[in-house]
Formats: C-alpha cells, structure tokens, sequence
C-alpha cells in the first residue's frame, strides 16, 4: 500500500454515558467518507467517571462491537479508542485494533498510567507494545500519556513501525505540549505519527482537541480545532523510507551509549516534600 486513508474522530465524549457514546460514534463512523483507518479517542465510552468505571467496563463489549460492525459494513481498519476492559488480572485501559472483518487484530493495555487521573488507582499497567501489519502497513498503538515516554515509541520504530496511532484525554490546558510531543515523536522516529484528542468538558476538565498528523520529517498534515471534529488524511508511506534516507538518523545511532535506558533502575522518589505545594505537570 503506497497511501493510507486515516480518519480522526475528535469527540466531546459525554462524561459517564456509554449509550449516548455509542450513538455518537455510530452517527460519526456512518458519516464518514471512505477510509482505510478509523481512530477514535481514549476512554470514549465514558470518559474518567472514575467511581463508575467498573460499571462502564460492563458496557464495553457493546461499544466495541458498534466499531466492529462498521469495520464489517464498510471493509475499514479501526483502532477503536480505549475502553475500560476487564481481563483476568484486573482492569485495563485497553485499545483494539479491528480488522476490515471486525475481527480483533491486536490490543494494548496503556503501560503508563497516568497519576493526576488516579489511573493507577483503577487500571493495572499493560506489559507490552501493539505492533501490527495493517493492509501491509507496520502500525503502533501508543495512548496519552505513553508519549511522554520516547524510548517507549522508539522501541516501535526500530521493530519497524511506520505509523503510530495515538488515542487521548488531553487537557486544553496542555495542549501545547501534546502538539509538541507528536510532533517530536514523528520527527525523532522519522515515522506518522496520528493523535486522537478528544474534546469538551468532562468532570472538571476542558479537554483540548487539536488532534494531529504528523508527518516523518514533523510537518503537520491535519490539525483539528478545539471544537469536536472529524478530519481525514492521506500518508504516503514512502515518506517515512525516503525521510530516512536523506537524514540517516538511524544508521548514526550510537546504542552502544544508550543501554541504560532499558535497565530495571530503582525509581527517582519524587514525592513532594512536606510544605511544599505540588505542581500539576503532565
């Protein structure tokens, strides 16, 4: 496949109601235009209604399913957002990555959790990266706050990701840095990078939109507002080996320094001290 069609779902995801999600979502996957990929934002059945996330994880299946069966109507790919998803070890924020046949190609537990939401209070970590063939295309799963974590999305670049689909519940208040991270993500990796942001209010928080495509070289081919919004984009896939070739970043690595970035090293103890005031950064 020389060009993928993706389509960004920026929803303003209604704070604890899956069934008005799912309405939503049907109305906006039956509305879209051809495409090769659909994706969708983190948590969009319910958003953080944390004190009620077990009883959405009861409506996951069906959310999903919804995706599903426009994958099996319409011969698309989605990477179906994350749902909150029991499994046996407990609850995960989980992406899907469904087939043209609704099938489930792949799924990805978010790996790191995200404390001002008191994610870790309410999911378990998830071990392992998402990395898929997608129509012939290598594709990664990443999820908010993974971005912040480069050696994370380097690890699917050189298992040989060419575009890397990012679901997310990220505040306005941030949403200079989220535009700054995709961007440096795609630049760094000399891949796509596509961000799913979700948008409006929920709980306290104004959500920011301006979900992205970025291209390998960092040029920014779709950006969406701070309003819900559906977009589209085409990415030529030969940018990504072409990119490579005329900046050979890759081939001047020097991993023989960077082995340390991998080792099991205790944790930096960043608790704030007594009296001191602790500083939302995220």
């Amino acid at each position: 496949m020389k060009t993928l069609r993706v389509a960004l779902l920026q929803l303003d995801v209604a704070w604890g109601d899956p069934q008005s999600n799912r309405a939503k979502v049907r109305r906006a996957l039956e509305a879209l235009a051809p495409c090769d990929l659909a994706i969708l934002p983190e948590l969009w059945s319910g958003s953080y209604d944390n004190p009620r996330m077990e009883a959405l994880a009861e409506e996951s299946p069906a959310c999903l399913e919804e995706v599903a069966t426009w994958c099996r109507d319409t011969g698309s790919w989605a990477l179906a957002g994350t749902l909150p998803w029991r499994s046996p070890e407990g609850l995960a924020n989980r992406a899907f990555l469904l087939d043209e046949a609704g099938g489930v190609r792949g799924t990805y537990d978010k790996v790191h959790l995200f404390p001002l939401l008191a994610e870790p209070e309410h999911f378990i970590p998830g071990k392992a990266p998402l990395l898929a063939s997608l129509r012939g295309v290598r594709f990664a799963a990443a999820v908010c706050y993974d971005i912040r974590f480069p050696e994370f999305l380097r690890r699917m670049a050189l298992e040989g990701a060419e575009v890397i689909g990012v679901c997310a519940e990220w505040p306005l208040s941030r949403i200079d840095a989220w535009r700054t991270l995709l961007r440096a993500r795609a630049m760094e990796n000399q891949l796509f990078v596509v961000g799913v942001n979700r948008a409006g209010w929920g709980g306290t928080d104004l959500y920011g939109g301006h979900s992205l495509v970025v291209a390998p070289d960092g040029t920014v081919l779709y950006e969406a507002g701070e309003e819900e919004e559906i977009g589209t984009a085409d990415l030529e896939l030969s940018l990504v080996p072409r990119t490579r070739k005329a900046l050979p970043a890759f081939r001047d690595r020097r991993p023989d320094l960077y082995g340390f970035l991998g080792e099991n090293r205790e944790r930096e103890d960043t608790s704030v001290a007594p009296g001191e005031e602790e500083t939302e950064i995220c």
